[in-house]
């Protein structure tokens, strides 16, 4: 069953906006939480067959990139991530590329162009994808995404040894789940 909302007033949208920019800053810290620690051997090794960290630093960074890019003119094509091999091989490189998003986080509050269209391929056998989107919409999506990519990351960091905090890479909805049944 499909259910219909009504559309937000502009309040809520700002809200909205304002909460999902603060969500996107979380997450950013808590990639540059996990490097503060470890050492860039333990950034650039493959454990037990996985990506490195440092891969998927790399990955989260690029679809932050995509989504600024594509801000400006409209449309956000998630398949144009360059897939540069410093940023996944170089902590300085990642550290560096991840302050430039939060600086990128803190001016889009004054965005007020919110419809975009998003391309991506989700099928490798058939053409990208282009929707409607929004704003908000995507940077929900790069919460979602990032919190996806920091458990993982979480994963390699704590089979190395190395201590994260108890909330790091959780989903927010788990966070609450978690608060509420204590």
């Amino acid at each position: 069953m499909i259910k219909l909302h009504a559309v937000p007033s502009q309040a809520n949208t700002s809200v909205a906006l304002m909460t999902l920019i603060s969500a996107c800053e979380k997450c950013i810290e808590q990639c540059d939480e996990v490097l503060e620690p470890i050492p860039e051997s333990v950034f650039i090794r493959s454990f037990q067959s996985n990506s490195p960290i440092g891969s998927h630093v790399r990955h989260v960074i690029e679809r932050f990139d995509c989504f600024f890019n594509g801000c400006s003119g409209g449309t956000i094509n998630y398949d144009q991530r360059k897939r540069d091999r410093k940023l996944e091989q170089s902590l300085s490189n990642a550290r560096a590329a991840l302050a430039a998003i939060r600086r990128s986080l803190s001016q889009l509050g004054s965005s007020r162009n919110t419809s975009l269209v998003v391309v991506e391929s989700v099928n490798e056998n058939c053409a990208p994808v282009a929707v409607d989107s929004t704003l908000e919409r995507e940077l929900m999506g790069l919460v979602s995404h990032t919190t996806h990519h920091l458990a993982i990351i979480g994963l390699l960091v704590k089979a190395q040894g190395y201590r994260l905090s108890a909330d790091f890479g959780k989903a927010p909805s788990t966070l609450i789940y978690e608060r509420n049944n204590e």
